[in-house]
């Protein structure tokens, strides 16, 4: 008998109180199948450093703020808005108490101090840790060495109380607060984890919307899966997010086409074949797109120490050709480095790139004769260089185009290209492997320094070796005059037109975020700073 009621009961749980034998239909799951260009080459947000890691850390992680459909930043573990002090150095934020990790533990204010000393370890040595040298307080003497990492400006007064000091007042600070380098990390977890932590999604603990699954570390396909215990359940009503890796449009083509993808990103012919398409969706980016010129390789200096040369490259490039006939996708020409509808002038409101204008416009001729006297300078006649780039399907196309061109105009001038895995992209201009690097940034926050400080003499991310006392110049006066909203904003105008105009580095196109995407999906949202996909809101119909 005992036997009997166990059983019954069983049923009545399972099935609930349908009847065995009669279950009841199980709710179908929600499923998005989406396709990224590049692998993930780091899950460890303090450490990461290009945009396919940052796209899935977003997905899986949560800072203080996030970015909303407006790009302006909104309570995320905080509570709401920071409290900041009169002379602009101290911000104090609430974290709101039900902000949860994965395994069910709060997210408290030690988490954010951890992961922040992480970011500024010396022993660590993130790649990130550019984001907050010279912002809070002590960070780039820790980097340095000089000062221990319980010095760095940040402290948890309370599990929900977290303090910050800066070395001087930011006025984009709160949008720097958004970008997954300042992310939390539970510092137990990490401990635990040791060096197996982010080295696959068994390795990670989430705080975000969605946990990563399915993820070895290097693979070319993972799964973003609804985190149930994240603070904004409504959030979305997708269960599962599957994507894979495709380089190729063709192929992102087909498998739209054939129901295996809800989004294909989209350039070349099949933006223009599929502009009248219903499912058809662009929107410009900030991204920038550009190649570096490394002054010194393996030790030796290269043929771009020399100025001339430097301004014939970037003299020499149709890049008309480039957006109209190779991406063809509503990417724009560039003539200069800080992209159009990014960032505004405070006072007049004036879009900073139609302020700045058009720096270092094609001179074929000009391009010539800064070529033969560069070459004269060096003493040479003949010269090989380098091309790296990344291996999705747009660079090919590019890379063989400036090949063509540069070879054709300039005498004596080989191009070898070198086209690989965005991680070892990423490796090869960490460590100056390269003579010309065919390559993107993204900005980070919401303010013209976040590309600009990238050519500071010294910086970690200058990997060209560049370095110009006026352009450095130039970025210390905005960095003095950040209470001087319109002093600061002529300061950065400046040191733009001498960096463009030096060739320091060669600006291409502003890239477009174009792609098919069915229209039963609706809720992702573009960002125009950190990273560009948001999967928080989607909504599958």
């Amino acid at each position: 008998m005992k036997k009997r009621v166990a059983a019954l009961f069983s049923c009545l749980v399972a099935f609930g109180v349908v009847g065995c034998g009669k279950s009841a239909e199980p709710e179908k799951q929600r499923v998005v199948n989406l396709m990224e260009i590049n692998e993930i080459s780091s899950m460890d947000s303090a450490n990461a450093f290009d945009g396919g890691s940052f796209i899935a850390i977003t997905q899986v992680m949560e800072g203080l703020y996030n970015l909303d459909e407006e790009d302006q930043p909104i309570p995320g573990v905080a509570a709401a808005e920071p409290e900041v002090s009169q002379d602009g150095l101290t911000y104090t934020v609430k974290l709101r108490e039900n902000a949860k990790w994965s395994d069910g533990s709060t997210v408290v204010a030690d988490d954010f101090v951890f992961a922040w000393q992480k970011v500024v370890d010396p022993e660590f040595g993130s790649n990130s840790s550019i984001l907050i040298s010279g912002i809070i307080k002590n960070a780039e003497a820790i980097i340095q060495g000089q000062k221990k990492i319980s010095e760095l400006g940040v402290k948890a007064v309370d599990d929900h109380t977290l303090e910050i000091q800066l070395e001087q007042p930011i006025p984009y600070f709160q949008s720097v607060l958004t970008f997954p380098t300042l992310f939390p990390q539970k510092r137990e977890y990490v401990e635990r984890a040791g060096k197996k932590y982010a080295q696959d999604s068994e390795h990670l603990l989430y705080n975000g919307p969605f946990e990563l699954a399915e993820w070895d570390g290097t693979g070319q396909t993972w799964q973003y899966l609804k985190n149930l215990e994240y603070w904004e359940p409504t959030t979305t009503n997708v269960d599962k997010i599957a994507v894979q890796v495709v380089k190729e449009t063709d192929l992102g083509v087909k498998l739209y086409e054939n129901g295996e993808l809800d989004r294909a990103v989209l350039s070349g012919e099949f933006s223009q074949q599929y502009q009248q398409d219903s499912a058809y969706t662009s929107s410009l980016d900030s991204w920038v797109h550009y190649l570096s010129l490394n002054q010194q390789k393996a030790g030796k200096e290269t043929i771009f120490l020399n100025g001339n040369i430097r301004k014939a490259l970037s003299l020499a490039i149709d890049k008309e050709h480039i957006v109209t006939n190779i991406l063809k996708n509503g990417s724009q020409v560039l003539n200069g480095y800080i992209p159009a509808e990014f960032v505004r002038n405070p006072e007049t409101q004036l879009d900073f790139r139609q302020e700045n204008g058009e720096l270092m416009v094609r001179d074929q001729v000009k391009a010539r004769a800064d070529w033969q006297l560069g070459m004269e300078e060096l003493g040479l006649k003949e010269v090989e260089v380098s091309l790296v780039g990344s291996d999705q399907d747009e660079n090919k196309g590019i890379s063989e185009y400036l090949q063509f061109v540069l070879e054709e105009q300039f005498p004596g001038l080989t191009v070898k290209i070198q086209l690989m895995p965005e991680k070892n992209l990423l490796a090869a201009k960490e460590q100056g492997d390269y003579d010309i690097l065919l390559t993107r940034s993204g900005p980070d926050y919401q303010d013209p320094l976040t590309f600009l400080d990238s050519y500071r003499t010294g910086n970690w991310g200058n990997s060209s070796g560049y370095s110009n006392q006026s352009y450095d110049q130039q970025l210390s006066e905005a960095d003095a005059l950040t209470t001087q909203v319109a002093k600061r904003w002529q300061a950065m105008l400046k040191a733009e037109q001498i960096l463009v105009n030096d060739g320091a580095m060669v600006p291409l196109y502003q890239s477009a975020n174009t792609a098919l995407q069915r229209e039963s999906l609706t809720g992702l949202v573009h960002h125009l700073f950190g990273p560009p996909n948001s999967y928080r809101k989607l909504q599958l119909n």
